[in-house]
């Protein structure tokens, strides 16, 4: 059986992968087993991974655990600014000093900075978050934050950073090259799944900051929360807005903050 991928590509199904996915959303493996069989035996060749996930999705949402899974989902509905703030808040749980966009002098030009972060490095961080979750961040942005470095470094006298290495968070995959470019260059990448122990949702679940966008509710009420500044589900529970359904955001958000 073969998977149509989001860019067009056929890939072979996979029942451990499946597995696996299903087991990182919460379920034990006897139910990750029988979903896995159940997409076998339910789709033909050449489905999209797309109806895939539906499908998924709604057999762990009859299991409770349905939240988890939607993680990547749940990253690219936030708009570029919440992004932003949302990458600011998992680096700070992770222990640097942030700042959020900062207009920088260079030598020769000046630069806006989605975020610098200071932790064993001075970091200029470029946030790149894609509405597709399946785009890949290729080498041009690479290339991109490589000369804005260059520029903030050789303008040092005209600005009090001091930033010495650059940092791309991505809500996607990147490409080979700009991985491989990235590395000889010295720059770091964080992205889906790339890579440990810097891959976004590592270092989302390791200290449990997940976007209220994961939560199961109307896209109103996201977009209300992320209006006021509520960007992780630990800002919810804090802030504890008033809003009609608000005991219930609360008891949704503390269960899934559980289940980490």
């Amino acid at each position: 059986m073969y998977v149509i991928k989001a860019d067009g590509r056929r890939e072979e199904f996979s029942d451990e992968k499946i597995i696996k996915t299903c087991m990182r959303a919460g379920v034990d493996i006897a139910t990750a087993k029988s979903i896995a069989k159940k997409i076998r035996t339910t789709f033909p060749d050449g489905t999209t991974s797309h109806k895939i996930y539906l499908f998924i999705l709604d057999e762990l949402d009859r299991a409770g655990d349905s939240g988890l899974f939607a993680l990547r989902e749940s990253v690219a509905n936030l708009d570029p600014v919440s992004f932003e703030l949302f990458v600011k808040k998992v680096l700070e749980a992770h222990g640097l000093k942030c700042y959020w966009n900062r207009l920088v002098k260079g030598k020769y030009v000046e630069h806006q900075v989605d975020v610098f972060a200071v932790g064993d490095k001075n970091y200029v961080v470029e946030c790149k978050r894609h509405f597709n979750p399946h785009r890949f961040t290729g080498l041009g942005i690479v290339l991109q934050v490589e000369a804005r470095l260059a520029d903030i470094r050789a303008g040092t006298k005209n600005n009090d950073l001091n930033a010495n290495a650059a940092w791309i968070v991505t809500n996607t995959k990147f490409s080979d090259h700009a991985k491989q470019y990235a590395k000889g260059m010295g720059i770091r990448l964080t992205g889906w799944r790339y890579e440990e122990p810097f891959s976004l949702e590592h270092m989302m679940q390791t200290k449990k900051v997940l976007p209220v966008t994961v939560l199961k509710t109307d896209v109103s009420v996201h977009r209300l929360l992320l209006r006021k500044r509520i960007i992780t589900l630990n800002d919810l529970i804090k802030q504890k807005p008033a809003m009609p359904n608000i005991k219930e955001l609360l008891a949704q958000s503390k269960s899934l903050l559980v289940k980490l």
